[in-house]
């Protein structure tokens, strides 16, 4: 599409849902955010986590009232598959930065490093790189880092624990690893591959970096920039088309239906509806509940309208006589 001469799109109906995109190297999130806005226009938008420019792969945009689920798909596990180079270290962690430390791993074998995989399967401590988001007294580690002050960061002390559910190891030639994670929220692979490369005996840095799975969505479903301009050439509503709409999100909570329209006005209201335990179950999407059918305490569910779409956040609650008390706490319009 040609920039300088493009006309200002129009769609049929508000954006609400998710995009996945195959973030390319050399772009951070928020420029893939940034082009996309000069092509629709601004729009409520927002990104799942983030990418390092060196880093491509599932990245997942939110339109609309569906950034009001950032969170909940921020919780789900990501899987990266990345490559490890032996005998260096950078101040980054990745190949972008600086050699601070070089080592001839040239004897270090598949099976050195393959002994220590176990170390970091499971929870972990990890103490995150200089460069990084975290903040510390209201500053990102990164600030410190650009300005030299890095000295000045407890890193230690903002340490985290982390949950490596799988991590193997792919492919081994002579200088370089190759793996695939499967790992909780906040895990850095920079600081993975820094600690497991000491823990076999060397030095080692991230060379290559590709998220393969994040928020529910895998590379093989995402779109590309080339893909979105592509969608956008045609028309509007074919790129309104390639996004995931809220009932469709892997948010991990059970969904519940409205199916009557006295029922679905007022919840739209913001009022408490009181239903029966067999028109609770009946109008129950999945079995996402934890325990028996219902819970002493209130558990936060998707609500979804007569037509099957989502239109909030709720909360539900058992009630005395075997009741549910079901109450709108977030729109999603």
């Amino acid at each position: 599409m040609d920039q300088n001469n493009k006309k200002t799109i129009k769609f049929d109906r508000p954006l609400c849902g998710m995009l996945a995109v195959n973030k390319p190297k050399g772009m951070i999130s928020k420029d893939v955010s940034r082009w996309i806005e000069k092509r629709i226009g601004r729009q409520k938008l927002g990104h799942v986590g983030t990418l390092d420019p060196m880093a491509e792969g599932v990245l997942c945009l939110l339109f609309g009232g569906a950034t009001r689920l950032q969170d909940h798909l921020l919780d789900l596990p990501k899987t990266y598959e990345f490559d490890m180079k032996l005998g260096v270290e950078t101040d980054t962690c990745d190949m972008d930065g600086v050699v601070t430390a070089e080592a001839d791993a040239s004897m270090v074998t598949r099976q050195n490093i393959e002994g220590v995989l176990d170390q970091f399967r499971g929870a972990i401590r990890q103490i995150p790189p200089v460069y990084s988001a975290i903040k510390f007294k209201g500053r990102p580690l990164y600030d410190y880092a650009r300005k030299n002050q890095g000295d000045q960061v407890p890193l230690e002390d903002l340490a985290r624990t982390v949950v490596v559910e799988s991590l193997e190891m792919l492919n081994f030639e002579t200088g370089v690893a190759t793996f695939r994670a499967r790992c909780s929220k906040g895990t850095y692979i920079r600081s993975l591959i820094r600690d497991l490369a000491r823990a076999a005996g060397t030095i080692g840095t991230l060379s290559r970096l590709v998220r393969t799975e994040a928020s529910g969505a895998n590379l093989s479903t995402c779109v590309t920039l080339e893909g979105i301009e592509k969608a956008l050439e045609d028309t509007p509503e074919n790129f309104a088309k390639l996004l995931l709409p809220p009932e469709d999100l892997a948010l991990g909570l059970p969904v519940w239906q409205a199916v009557h329209h006295d029922c679905l006005s007022r919840l739209k209201k913001g009022q408490t509806v009181s239903v029966t335990a067999d028109s609770w179950l009946a109008n129950l999407k999945n079995n996402i509940v934890h325990g028996s059918a219902g819970n002493a305490d209130a558990i936060q569910v998707l609500l979804l309208d007569d037509r099957g779409h989502a239109f909030g956040l709720g909360e539900t609650k058992m009630a005395e006589g075997g009741r549910f008390l079901i109450t709108l706490k977030r729109g999603l319009s």
